[in-house]
């Protein structure tokens, strides 16, 4: 899966959150807020093809969690970019 490439992190009042670029009106009901881990990995991932294995191992590399620990949160994250429907699979 990719990340959708009209969507972007912008920073708005001090949060990071994303945006729909190219658009000239803003659903201010489904405002996506990234915390700090969220937002690199967006970061990271931009572009690129993913699975849960290769968050959890980005996770793994930059943090102190078990490769176990990862891959759960790695799905929880996928899992949250799919009901947002950011995500192409």
């Amino acid at each position: 899966m990719k990340l959708k490439t009209n969507y972007k992190v912008r920073k708005i009042a001090g949060e990071s959150v994303i945006v729909r670029m190219g658009t000239q009106s803003v659903n201010m009901t489904s405002i996506i807020s990234l915390n700090p881990t969220s937002e690199w990995l967006w970061e990271q991932l931009a572009d690129e093809e993913f699975d849960a294995e290769k968050v959890a191992d980005l996770l793994t590399a930059e943090y102190e969690v078990s490769h176990d620990v990862a891959l759960l949160d790695a799905a929880k994250w996928i899992d949250m970019l799919r009901k947002a429907e950011l995500v192409v699979e």
